[in-house]
């Protein structure tokens, strides 16, 4: 009589611990799907608000986009530090601005580069793109850029695709960074691991944005001395 009393007592307790876990983990995944569909929001906002720039056409871009790209890489880098903050759920979604504030300066950086070769005016949306993401999301890219010899080529999509080619970037990029959020509960590591990591994705826009750009630069002067052999 005793054993029959307990099991259904036993039972009970498996059935509230199984409840509680449920509910554990529905707030993690809310909170998992706002951060996802926050990052995708900023994105558009970011690829849809393409910054000018002061910098113009330099005799020498190379030597000038290398000093541009380093003051970029140390001022994000700074930034990603002193944004750092606590780990979990909370800490992903307040690590949404950090991030926003990185993407800013590395599309200002893209600006920057493309006016220093002159070809600002073909700085496009999903230039941009390539130039963010090419480095981290290549998979991604692989329908809006294509390689004809030695540069790259990146095709106009339409505003719709745009904005799934990002949530899906979004989504990417959102779940490799889970990983780098948990290192935010330890402050001092936390922190110098943020701000170095930023430094070298920031180098990585750099060199993609000045092999971009130098490309077509090169293209148009190739082609200004074949016209000018013909004439």
């Amino acid at each position: 009589m005793d054993n029959e009393e307990k099991e259904p007592q036993m039972e009970t307790e498996q059935e509230t611990t199984s409840e509680k876990e449920t509910k554990t983990e529905a707030p993690k995944k809310s909170a998992m799907d706002k951060f996802k569909a926050r990052f995708g929001s900023v994105l558009f906002d970011l690829i849809t608000d393409i910054p000018d720039s002061l910098y113009r056409v330099q005799e020498e871009p190379d030597e000038k986009v290398k000093r541009l790209t380093q003051q970029a890489a140390l001022r994000a880098a700074a930034v990603s530090t002193t944004l750092s903050v606590p780990a979990g759920l909370t800490g992903m979604l307040t690590s949404i601005p950090d991030i926003a504030a990185v993407w800013r300066i590395q599309a200002q950086l893209v600006a920057d580069i493309a006016a220093t070769y002159g070809k600002i005016a073909m700085l496009s949306r999903e230039a941009m793109v390539w130039c963010l993401f090419r480095h981290s999301a290549t998979q991604l890219l692989k329908d809006i850029a294509i390689r004809t010899g030695s540069r790259v080529v990146v095709q106009k999509i339409s505003m719709v695709t745009l904005r799934k080619l990002l949530q899906k970037i979004g989504v990417h990029i959102s779940s490799k960074l889970v990983s780098r959020v948990a290192l935010r509960a330890i402050p001092a590591i936390g922190a110098f691991g943020n701000g170095a990591y930023t430094y070298y994705d920031t180098n990585e826009v750099g060199k993609t944005a000045a092999a971009y750009f130098r490309a077509l630069s090169d293209a148009e002067a190739t082609d200004a001395v074949i016209v000018d052999e013909g004439k």
